[in-house]
C-alpha cells in the first residue's frame, strides 16, 4: 500500500469519527447504505483529505528541476508552504584492474577494490509563503567519517524573472555543480572535467539574482572567492594538490575567509528537447596572503565554461568544454611548499562528450535501461609557473562506458569500465565501478 492509499484509507476513517463529524460541514445523507457518494460528501472528503495531508506533512511529491536544481533538492518549491524533506544516497564498488601504483585520478584511489557507503544525505527546506523559500543540503560522506553542508539559503521569489538568493550557494557552473543526484547522471563517479576543473561540488557564501526571462535562465551571485592556502594548505588534512587543482581551495561556507571576493554569471537556454548554456567565474583567491618575503599573493583565478545537451526519445547527449586559469601560481606553490612537477597548473584545460541510449523507450517501458560512453579529455598542466615542470600524468583521455538501468525514475543501479591514458609512461589504468542511488 503506497502513502496516498494509506492517507485516503486514513482520512476515510477519520471522517467517520464523532469528533470529525462534529467539525465537518454536514452533508444530506444517501438515501441507501450502497448508493454513490453525492457531490457534496465528495467535495467535503476532497477537502478534509487536503487538510489532513498538510496536517501530517504529506504534500503531494513532484519531482521537477526548479532553477536547475536537482529534483528532490527542487521538493520545496513545489508545495504551497510548509516543510519538505527529500534526500539521497549512492553506495559504491571500486576496483582498479592494474598493479600498483593505483591511477592518480584521485589522490586516494585504492591501490585494490573497495567499497564505500559514499553519501547519504538530506534536503530540508521549508516554505515560509509563496515569495519566501528556505532550503538546504546535509551531506553525510564515507558512512559518516565526513559531513558537511552543501547549500543552505534564502529564496526570495519576487517574480519569475527576478529571485533573490543569500546564503551558502552552489556555484552555477557546469551540468553537476547543481544538479548531482546519482539517477540524474550516466556513471558512477562524476566526470573528471566537473570534479577537478569545475570543482564540484562546490559552494561558497554569497548572494545574487537568479529568475528566467524569455525562455533564458540566468544567475549572477558576488561571492566570497577561493581559499588554496587556509583551506587547503600544506598542514590541512586534505591540501591542495597539482591533480585537482584548486578543488581543495572550496570553503563550502565553513568559516569562510572574505578578503577576497569573486563573481559568477551563468546563462542557459531550454528549446525543444535541446538546451545550451555556459558560465564565467572570475575573482581572486589570495585572501590577504603574502609571500614569506612579503610580497602579495593575489591569486586572480578565472574559470569558463559552455555545456550542450539533447534528451530526445531515448537519446541522450551531452557535451562540456572548460579553461581556467590561476594568477601567481609560482607564489601560491611555493607558499603551499610545491615545486618541480607539484605545481598547481597557472591554466588547465578539459572537456567531454556523453552518449546514451535507453533501449527501453522501443518498448515504451517506465523502466530505463541505458547504455553510455563518455569521452573526457584533460590538462591540468596546460600551463604551469615560471620555476615549474609540466607533469605528464595530468594531461591524460579517460573513457567510460556502461550501463545505467532505472526500475523507477528515482532509483538507479550503474556499472561501468574506465579506461586512463596518460603522457606519462606507463600511464595506462584500468577500473571497473558498481554503484547504486537513489533520490526521495
Amino acid at each position: 500500500m503506497n502513502h496516498r492509499t494509506a492517507v485516503a484509507a486514513l482520512a476515510t476513517v477519520l471522517l467517520a469519527a464523532p469528533a470529525l463529524a462534529e467539525e465537518a460541514k454536514p452533508t444530506p445523507p444517501a438515501t441507501a447504505p450502497d448508493a454513490p457518494a453525492t457531490q457534496e460528501q465528495v467535495k467535503t472528503l476532497s477537502e478534509e483529505l487536503r487538510r489532513l495531508k498538510l496536517d501530517i506533512g504529506i504534500p503531494d511529491v513532484e519531482y521537477r528541476s526548479f532553477a536547475g536544481m536537482g529534483p528532490a533538492a527542487s521538493k520545496v518549491y513545489y508545495q504551497p508552504k510548509g516543510l519538505a524533506i527529500g534526500g539521497y544516497g549512492e553506495f559504491t564498488f571500486h576496483s582498479n584492474l592494474h598493479d600498483p601504483p593505483p591511477s592518480p585520478r584521485r589522490t586516494d584511489d585504492p591501490e585494490t577494490a573497495q567499497t564505500d557507503l559514499r553519501r547519504v544525505v538530506l534536503y530540508a527546506g521549508y516554505r515560509f509563503g509563496p515569495k519566501i523559500v528556505f532550503n538546504s543540503e546535509i551531506e553525510f560522506e564515507h558512512a559518516g567519517k565526513e559531513v558537511a553542508v552543501e547549500f543552505a539559503y534564502l529564496d526570495f521569489l519576487f517574480t519569475d524573472a527576478l529571485r533573490l538568493r543569500i546564503g551558502n550557494v552552489l556555484v552555477p557552473m557546469g551540468f553537476i555543480n547543481e544538479m548531482h543526484e546519482p539517477p540524474f547522471f550516466h556513471g558512477v563517479n562524476r566526470p573528471d572535467v566537473e570534479t577537478f576543473i569545475i570543482p564540484a561540488t562546490w559552494s561558497e557564501n554569497g548572494a545574487g539574482l537568479h529568475g528566467e526571462v524569455s525562455g533564458f535562465r540566468y544567475k549572477a551571485y558576488l561571492l566570497t572567492g577561493l581559499d588554496p592556502i587556509g583551506q587547503g594548505g600544506p598542514d590541512a588534512e586534505e591540501p591542495v594538490t597539482a591533480q585537482e587543482w584548486l578543488r581543495r581551495a572550496r570553503s563550502g561556507g565553513a568559516e569562510s575567509r572574505a578578503e577576497s571576493w569573486a563573481g559568477v554569471v551563468s546563462l542557459a537556454y531550454d528549446f525543444g528537447p535541446a538546451s545550451v548554456g555556459g558560465a564565467f567565474y572570475g575573482g581572486r583567491a589570495g585572501q590577504g596572503e603574502t609571500t614569506d618575503a612579503g610580497q602579495p599573493i593575489h591569486a586572480d583565478v578565472t574559470l569558463a565554461e559552455i555545456h550542450g545537451q539533447l534528451a530526445w526519445r531515448g537519446l541522450q547527449a551531452r557535451v562540456l568544454l572548460a579553461q581556467g586559469t590561476l594568477g601567481d601560481a609560482d607564489l601560491l606553490s611555493e607558499k603551499l611548499g610545491l615545486s618541480g612537477e607539484q605545481v598547481i597548473g597557472s591554466r588547465v584545460r578539459g572537456g567531454y562528450g556523453e552518449l546514451a541510449y535507453d533501449v527501453f523507450s522501443l518498448a515504451g517501458s517506465e523502466m530505463q535501461l541505458a547504455p553510455f560512453v563518455r569521452w573526457e579529455r584533460l590538462n591540468l598542466h596546460d600551463q604551469v609557473p615560471t620555476g615549474g615542470t609540466v607533469n605528464p600524468a595530468l594531461k591524460y583521455d579517460l573513457v567510460t562506458a556502461g550501463l545505467t538501468f532505472k526500475p523507477i525514475p528515482t532509483v538507479v543501479a550503474k556499472a561501468d569500465f574506465q579506461w586512463r591514458q596518460s603522457d606519462a609512461p606507463g600511464g595506462t589504468t584500468r577500473a571497473v565501478n558498481l554503484g547504486a542511488g537513489f533520490v526521495f
